[in-house]
Formats: C-alpha cells, structure tokens, sequence
C-alpha cells in the first residue's frame, strides 16, 4: 500500500514540475501559435529589405544627384553661352511729311516695333568656371565614394544584427536546456528521497538549483525578442517579434575569412579604402580649386557679345512725281568685346584679397586634421587587424572547448547514473559545459564581427 501511494505522489509531482518547466521556460519553438502565419527571412532577403528601409542610404543617393546637379550646372557656366531676345512696340499720332518746307500728303507714323537678339559669353575669368567646375566634380566622386561606403555600411550592420540575434536565441537555448537538465535532477533527486537513497538537503538543493534558471531563461528569452524585434524594425518590417522566422545558422558566420596578404599590404588596402581619409582628402581637394577661384581676381575678364535686330521705319520717296511712303523693316546687328579689371582687389587688405587668404589657412588647419586622422585610423586599422587574427585563433580554442565539455558532460551523466559520482561533481560539469557553450557562442561573433569590418573596409 506504502509502495502505491509514493508511486502516486511521484507522478503527480512529476506532471507538476513539468507543466511548470513548460510554462515558464517558453520554447522558441512551442511560442509560435498554429494559427499565425509566419514569414521565414534569411540574410538575403533581410539584406535586400535593408537596402530598401534604410534612410540614410536614400539620403546618401539625393546627395549624389544633388552633386551631380550642382557638377552639370558648372560645366553649362563653363561652355554655354547666354542667348536673350527682346521686342517693342511704339504707337505715336502720325504727322504730315514734309520736304523743304513743301507738305507731301503723305502721313507718316512713328509707329515702330522691333525685336533683337543677343548672344553673350563671358570668355575668361581668371580660370574662375574652371576650377569651380573641378571642385564640383570633386565633389561629385565623394558624394559617390559616401553611398557606396554607405552600402557596405548596410551591409555590415544588417549581417552583424542578424547573427546577434542568433547568438541571443542560442544563448536562450543553452539556458533552457541547462534549466531542463536541473528539471530533470530535481525529479530524481525526489524520487531517491522518497526512496530514501538520498538526503533530503541533496534535492532541496536540486530544487533550489532548478529556481534559480527560471528568472535567467526569461530575462534571455525576453532579450532574445527584443534583439529580434529591433533588428525587423530595422530591416522595414512591422510585424510582431512571433511572426517572422529568421532562417539560417549560427555557424554560418564561420564560413568568412581574411584574405592571405601581408600584414602591411593588407594595412594599406584599409587605409587607402578609409572612407574618412578618403573625403577629407576630396575636401582638401576642393578647398584648393576654391583657393584659385578667389584668387581668380589676378586676372581680367574677358566677355563678348553678338545682337541682331530689326526695327520697322518709314521710308518716303518720290515716283512720278508723287510722294509716296512705303514701312520696312530695317536690320542690324553688332559684334563687341569687353576686358575687365578689378584694380581694388589687388589691394592686401581688400576683402577679395582676405577672402583668398583665409581659404588658405584653412587648407593649412585641414593639412594638420588630416594627419592627425591618419594616424587614429593607422592604431585603430592595426589594432582591427590583430584582433581579427586573434579572434580566428581564439574560434578555434573555444569550439575544442565547447567539444571537451560536451564530452565531459555525458561522461559525468554516466558516471552520476552509475552512482560513481556525486551532484556536486555533475554540477560543476553542467556549469563547465554552460560556460564553454557560451563562450563558444561570443567567440563565433567576435570573429565574425571583426573579419566582416576587415572585409568591408577591403572592399570585399
């Protein structure tokens, strides 16, 4: 009778914990509700939606058509030529003509229109259009180098969110099983103290064991929801953290790898690719076409213009005797040349002259910032480089560690079943396995992290 009626107790606590396991744990998977259709995303489509959603890369794409505006409205300065047309119309009271005092009959009005055209260019200004027009152009290639950088920068960010929340959801999963072995401890330890082959502080100590995961498979659990909600909000989804599936492995992220060069030629490619150095060069660049632009004031200016016209005149002469008039139009046209010289701004002092000046101490303050950048971005592209080398290293060390442990955790399982071992001794393989697994875990993400910022600032 005893014996049944611990065989009923067992079972009953038995249906409790596990209805508990199940309710607090939330398995990813036993989350998703039957009914709910879900969208399953891998890396492409999540990298094709980022291209998409991204905002600053829509900002990145008008600043280069906006540059390329700004490029084609200097190269018409620089060529085009300017054409303008003009027309008049005059109604005046019409008067008798008359010749030598002797009245003709003939009426003849000042009534006149006319109409011209004029066609202008200004032909040199000191290489003014010119150097704007490479400034522009200048320009131009920066504004391009920025959306392409800005790219690659979508690129990164969306392969490095998306891996994180795979690190979140495995991090998650270790946990959970971690609180399913303490589960399943508990359940024995109480059996063999119901049995009597255990002490009763043996499974209060399970127990107290088996708690503790709960709050930390929660706190992962929710963590791994946000993570993954905020990385489709970035992505351009408004759907809810349940209703998309990311597909794809962890273990992807180790399929990347440096390129075999040489420790300095592989610094070089990074610092020639810098998106930093490399528009700052383009603004010292520009800053010294806008240097010869304000000291364009050395040189005259040359201009031309041609018009053509014609204006309505009366003309009266005399045919048998009669004085007759007869309207035409009467054509003309003109060819000048103008050269200008702006005496004032040859003065040290004139504002033409400080404007000049002032773009070249510029030039000089942006020479110093520029050496100072390059060398922050040296020490930080060699420290990149190491660490994207030591972090390969570090992969390699922490899966034979994650392999040992799993392999010293069954061998304690079997032992602990066989009796040979104690709790205390299981747990501390448990706690090795956890702390292995994890570490494995940020090591896959820490290589892929910085081999990804390697490869990107390559080009590749």
């Amino acid at each position: 009778m005893k014996f049944y009626v611990t065989l009923v107790l067992i079972l009953i606590l038995s249906i409790s914990l596990y209805s508990q396991d199940t309710n607090l744990t939330d398995n990813i998977a036993s989350n998703e509700a039957p009914e709910v259709k879900k969208i399953s995303i891998t890396l492409e489509d999540a990298l094709m939606m980022a291209f998409d959603a991204s905002k600053t890369l829509k900002q990145a794409e008008y600043d280069v058509r906006i540059a390329q505006v700004q490029k084609d409205a200097s190269f018409s300065d620089l060529f085009m030529p300017s054409l303008s047309i003009s027309g008049g119309l005059n109604l005046a009271e019409s008067k008798e003509y008359s010749v030598n005092d002797i009245n003709t009959g003939v009426y003849s009005s000042p009534d006149t229109w006319s109409a011209s055209a004029t066609l202008s260019k200004t032909l040199f200004t000191g290489f003014r259009n010119w150097n704007t027009d490479r400034a522009r152009d200048v320009n131009l290639k920066m504004k391009k180098d920025t959306y392409y950088d800005e790219r690659l920068n979508v690129d990164l960010n969306t392969k490095l969110n998306f891996y994180n929340t795979f690190v979140a959801q495995e991090n998650y999963r270790v946990y959970l099983q971690q609180q399913m072995n303490y589960s399943n401890r508990m359940r024995e330890s109480y059996i063999k103290y119901r049995n009597g082959q255990v002490s009763e502080y043996e499974y209060l100590n399970a127990k107290v064991q088996y708690e503790t995961t709960k709050p930390q498979v929660i706190t992962l659990s929710n963590q791994y929801q946000s993570l993954k909600l905020t990385f489709i909000r970035q992505i351009g989804l408004t759907n809810i953290a349940d209703e998309v599936d990311l597909v794809g492995n962890i273990l992807d992220a180790t399929n990347i790898a440096l390129p075999n060069m040489d420790y300095d030629d592989l610094l070089t490619v990074i610092m020639n690719n810098n998106i930093e150095l490399k528009n700052m060069a383009s603004n010292l660049e520009m800053l010294e076409y806008n240097r010869k632009v304000a000291r364009s004031y050395l040189w005259p200016t040359l201009s031309a213009n041609a018009n053509v016209g014609i204006t309505t005149v009366d003309k009266i002469k005399m045919e048998n005797g009669t004085f007759k008039k007869n309207r035409q139009g009467e054509f003309n046209w003109g060819v000048g040349f103008s050269l200008n010289y702006s005496l004032d701004s040859l003065l040290p002092f004139s504002s033409t002259a400080k404007g000049a000046e002032e773009i070249e101490l510029s030039i000089k303050q942006m020479e110093v910032s520029y050496d100072e950048l390059r060398d922050t971005i040296e020490i930080n592209s060699r420290d990149l480089i190491s660490t994207a080398r030591s972090q390969a290293v570090n992969l390699q060390s922490q899966a034979e560690n994650a392999r040992t442990a799993a392999y010293a955790l069954q061998m304690a399982q079997r032992q602990y079943r066989g009796g040979t071992i104690s709790t205390l001794e299981l747990n501390d393989a448990e706690i090795t396995y956890l702390n292995a697994q994890l570490a494995y875990l940020q090591a896959i993400y820490d290589y892929f992290s910085s081999t990804l910022q390697i490869l990107k600032l390559l080009g590749a």
